[in-house]
């Protein structure tokens, strides 16, 4: 187990927790959001699902997805499993780079893209972008800065993570430009908490 997952691992017990004294339930409703668009979906790839809290909204709307459920912390994983009833969840303890299909129609990222510089996000997108089938939608929640306060906050919350797990990146890359250049189309957006966070919708 390298550091960043070992880190993970060691927030998952009050992770939920301590994102939500920090930011808010925001955190939580800007994820929700747009879980809708999933109800008629096949099959989801979630890339760095965390605790799994988000799995239960998952199955209000398509008991029937399968999900290959994506995270480096095996002890994220742990907590993710006592959190769903769904039948068809493949469990896989990585990243991106363990990807094991190339037939999904839907891909959810949760403040997982904020973990790349520019250029690997690049990389990941296009790499992503053949995995999934014509008419897949990619449900992104991410932090976004729109002020100097924001950038503050941002900056601080990165300074945390690398305390805690080593994370080397330092600043938002520029994620809605890299998907649109990958070939998503946005068709949706919400902002929460005077836009520090962003929920959107691509359709590829």
């Amino acid at each position: 187990m390298n550091r960043l997952s070992r880190g993970y691992s060691q927030l998952a017990p009050f992770y939920d927790d301590l994102a939500r004294i920090v930011i808010g339930k925001s955190i939580q409703d800007s994820q929700r959001n747009f879980i809708p668009y999933l109800a008629a979906r096949k099959k989801l790839l979630l890339l760095g699902g965390g605790t799994g809290w988000i799995l239960p909204a998952i199955e209000k709307v398509n008991q029937q997805l399968e999900i290959h459920y994506i995270d480096a912390s095996p002890g994220m994983i742990t907590r993710a499993r006592k959190n769903t009833v769904l039948p068809n969840i493949r469990w896989i303890c990585g990243t991106e780079g363990d990807i094991p299909d190339r037939d999904y129609d839907c891909v959810m990222t949760n403040f997982y893209l904020d973990h790349f510089e520019n250029v690997e996000l690049k990389k990941f997108t296009g790499d992503l972008a053949n995995r999934i089938v014509p008419g897949a939608c990619w449900l992104v929640t991410e932090f976004t800065a729109n002020s100097t306060w924001q950038r503050v906050q941002i900056r601080m919350m990165y300074l945390f993570f690398w305390l805690i797990t080593g994370l080397r990146t330092t600043r938002l890359p520029a994620w809605k430009n890299i998907l649109h250049e990958a070939g998503g189309k946005l068709i949706a957006e919400k902002n929460w908490r005077e836009g520090l966070i962003t929920s959107c919708v691509y359709l590829f």
